[in-house]
Formats: C-alpha cells, sequence, structure tokens
C-alpha cells in the first residue's frame, strides 16, 4: 500500500477540512526571500507534497509562510523573524538557534505548533492577518518521521 509521504517535518489536519498546514523545519539561515521561494518549488519538484492551505518554512532566521502554495510558489505571503517567535522557548534553553542541532531546532517548531493549534500562542500580528491561527486551532499534528 502506498503512503502518503513527503519531505515535510509536519502536517497539521482537521477533520472534515484535511491538510491546513505543512511545515519544514531547517536550522539553517535563509539568504532571502526568493532564495525560500525556490526552495519550496525544489520541494513540489522532487517530492509527494499533499494539497494544504498554508505552507511553512521554519527556518533558523525567518518563519516563511504561504497561502494556497504551489507548484510554482512565489514569494513567502507573510513572514516573521524565528527568534522572536521561539522566544519563550529560547529563554528557558539559554542558547542561542545557531548552537542547536535539527532534531532540538525541530522540537521547538513542534512546541511552537502545539501551541498554535491549541490556541495557547500568543497571537503575532503575522498569525492573525494571514489567517493561519484560526486554520490550525483544534486541528492535529503528524510528524512525518524519517523512514
Amino acid at each position: 500500500m502506498a503512503e502518503d509521504r513527503s519531505i515535510v517535518d509536519f502536517v497539521v489536519e482537521k477533520p472534515g477540512l484535511g491538510i491546513r498546514l505543512l511545515v519544514e523545519a531547517r536550522n539553517t539561515p535563509a539568504p532571502s526571500r526568493e532564495w525560500a521561494a525556490r526552495f519550496l518549488r525544489n520541494i513540489f519538484e522532487h517530492d509527494q507534497i499533499p494539497q494544504a492551505e498554508y505552507f511553512l518554512l521554519a527556518l533558523r532566521d525567518h518563519l516563511y509562510l504561504w497561502h494556497r502554495p504551489m507548484r510554482e510558489p512565489g514569494n513567502p505571503d507573510f513572514e516573521a523573524d524565528t527568534a522572536t517567535e521561539l522566544r519563550p522557548y529560547l529563554s528557558r534553553l539559554n542558547r542561542p538557534l545557531d548552537t542547536l542541532y535539527k532534531s532540538s531546532f525541530e522540537l521547538l517548531i513542534q512546541a511552537w505548533l502545539g501551541e498554535l493549534v491549541d490556541g495557547t500562542l500568543p497571537e503575532s500580528e503575522w498569525l492573525v492577518k494571514s489567517g493561519l491561527a484560526a486554520a490550525v486551532r483544534d486541528g492535529s499534528i503528524r510528524l512525518n518521521l524519517a523512514a
């Protein structure tokens, strides 16, 4: 039986509404918005990506969000500073993002997503304006673990 597997690290689904959000987390800096768009284009070209309302590319210095991503994505629709969004978690670790291992960075993103889905994350302006906060609230997070 074929399984819907993709490169993304997290999938947020809601009953009756399907996949609301795909998330790829990489603890690497992003040179530019254009680089992020090329990165997403490459994911679409080389991997099986299910249709989703949103796609979030979580990088060390930026969170890039596309609303209704397509095979030929343009620049992200929204962006935020990763350190600002993860500040509550980073203050407990007392370590900068660039010193974290890939798995540690993914755990931080997972914690952030958990609070976003639960509706307990303080809503930043970009989360409200993009509609992401409402779109994923009360959803469930599925981890795509490497085989």
